[in-house]
C-alpha cells in the first residue's frame, strides 16, 4: 500500500495521532528551554537551580508514566485521552502564572508527564495496536507532530516571547488546546471508530497465534536492560544538549534567532526521515536499523565539539534529526514486533518511564560539567558505547 492509499485508509487515526504529539511538544524539553532565561531572571534563580527543578521533576514524571502509561491497555483510548489532555492544559496555565520555585516544580511535573510523557504515549501505543500491518508508516507519520512543531513553535515562542512575555505565551498556548486541539481529538476517534482492546483478535494477519509478552517477562530478559542505553540515548543525550542550548549558544558567539533556524531545520530533517524510514522498517525488521541509528548522532555531536561557524550548528541539527527520524519507527515497531500487542501500553509505558527519567537526569548532570566541550565529550562517549553493545546479537527474535 502506497503513502496516499494508507493515508487515506487511516485518516482519521492519524490524524489524531499527529494532533497528540504536536500538542505534546508544549512538554518538550526543546521548547520549555526556551523560556530559561526569562525564569531565572524572573525567578532570580541560578541555572543549577532551574536545572535541578527541571530534573527533579521530570524524574517524577517518569517514574509516574510507569504506572499511569499502562492503564491505557484498560481505559478506553477517548476517556484516557480526555484525562491527558485536560491536565497539560492546566498545567500550562499553572506555568503561565508560576511565581516561586513550588509553582514551577508542579507546572514543569504536569507538562513533562502529560506533553512528552503521555500524548505521545497515547499517539504511538494507540496506533502500533490499530494499524498493525503497517506500524512503521503510522508511527513515522504520527511522529511528524513532533517534527512540525520543531519546525514552526520556537520561532512562534521567540516571538510571542519578545512582544507579550511569558505569562501570555503560555496562556496562548492552553486557550489553543482546549479550544481547538480538544474538541479535534474528541472527534477524530468518534469517526475512528476503535474496537476495544479486549475485543480485538490476539492473531497475527497471516492467521497464527503471536506471543504476547507480559511486561514483567520484558523485565526479567537481560538482553533487554542491554539493548536499553541505545533506546534511550537520542532522548537522554538531545534532552541534555538542548536544555542547555541558550548557554551552548552563548559560549559560541551564535544568536536565538540562529538557533530558531537550526532548531527548524532540525524540525525539517525529522520530518522528511521519518517519512522514508517508515516504508522501510515495515519492509523489513527494525533491530536490523536499531544498529545503526544512533551513528547519525554522534556524528552530530562531534561537529557541535569541534567547531565555532554557525555551519557546524547547522550539520547537529541534520545529523541529530536523522537520528531522532529513524527512533520511532524503528523503536516502536521493534516493541509491537517482538512483545505483542495485548500488554503495548504497558512495555511503553516501562520503556517511556526509563526515557523520561533519563531526561530528568541529563540537564541536571550536564549542568555539572566545567564547560561545554566536557560534557559533549561525555555525550559522544555515551553514543559510542550504547552503538557497540548493540552491535552484539542482542537483538534477535524471542
Amino acid at each position: 500500500m502506497n503513502y496516499l492509499s494508507f493515508v487515506k485508509s487511516n485518516k482519521y487515526l492519524l490524524l489524531f495521532g499527529f494532533l497528540c504529539v504536536f500538542v505534546g511538544n508544549l512538554g518538550q524539553t526543546f521548547f520549555i528551554s526556551l523560556f530559561n532565561k526569562d525564569l531565572i531572571g524572573n525567578l532570580l534563580l541560578e541555572k543549577d537551580n532551574l536545572s535541578l527543578v527541571y530534573s527533579v521533576a521530570t524524574l517524577i514524571s517518569g517514574f509516574t508514566i510507569f504506572f499511569v502509561g499502562a492503564k491505557i491497555d484498560d481505559i478506553e483510548v477517548k476517556k484516557f485521552t480526555t484525562i491527558v489532555i485536560l491536565g497539560l492544559i492546566g498545567s500550562c496555565i499553572l506555568f503561565a502564572n508560576s511565581s516561586n520555585l513550588i509553582m514551577l516544580f508542579f507546572s514543569y511535573l504536569g507538562i513533562r508527564l502529560c506533553g512528552q510523557g503521555l500524548m505521545t504515549h497515547i499517539a504511538v501505543t494507540t496506533l502500533m495496536r490499530y494499524i498493525p500491518q503497517h506500524r512503521g508508516k503510522a508511527v513515522s507519520l504520527s511522529l511528524q507532530g513532533m517534527a512540525f512543531g520543531e519546525m514552526i513553535m520556537p520561532a512562534i515562542a521567540v516571538g510571542l516571547l519578545k512582544n507579550y512575555g511569558h505569562t501570555t505565551s503560555w496562556h496562548s498556548y492552553a486557550i489553543f488546546a482546549l479550544i481547538i486541539v480538544f474538541p479535534l481529538l474528541l472527534w477524530l476517534l468518534k469517526k475512528a471508530d476503535l474496537v476495544p482492546v479486549h475485543e480485538m483478535s490476539e492473531q497475527s494477519e497471516d492467521g497464527a497465534v503471536t506471543k504476547d509478552w507480559s511486561r514483567a517477562q520484558v523485565m526479567s530478559d537481560w538482553r533487554f536492560w542491554l539493548i536499553l542505553p541505545a533506546i534511550i540515548g537520542p532522548a537522554f543525550l538531545i534532552t541534555g544538549i538542548f536544555f542547555h542550548q541558550t548557554i551552548l549558544i552563548d559560549g559560541k558567539g551564535w544568536t536565538l534567532d540562529w538557533l530558531s533556524v537550526g532548531l527548524m531545520l532540525y524540525g525539517l530533517i525529522h520530518f522528511l526521515g521519518a517519512i522514508v524510514t517508515g516504508p522501510l522498517v515495515d519492509a523489513s525488521h527494525p533491530r536490523v536499523y536499531m544498529r545503526w541509528y544512533l551513528l547519525p548522532l554522534i556524528l552530530g555531536m562531534v561537529c557541535l565539539y569541534i567547531g565555532d561557524h554557525k555551519a557546524w550548528l547547522l550539520a547537529f541539527m541534520v545529523l541529530a534529526g536523522m537520528t531522532v527520524a529513524s527512533s520511532g519507527p524503528v523503536i516502536n515497531s521493534f516493541y509491537a514486533e517482538v512483545f505483542g500487542n495485548t500488554h503495548l501500553g504497558a512495555i511503553r509505558a516501562l520503556v517511556s518511564a526509563t526515557m523520561i527519567i533519563s531526561t530528568g537526569i541529563a540537564p541536571y548532570l550536564f549542568s555539572l560539567f566545567d564547560s561545554v566541550e566536557t560534557f559533549l565529550t561525555f555525550a559522544i562517549g555515551y553514543g559510542v558505547f550504547a552503538s557497540l553493545v548493540i552491535q552484539k546479537k542482542l537483538l534477535a527474535e524471542k
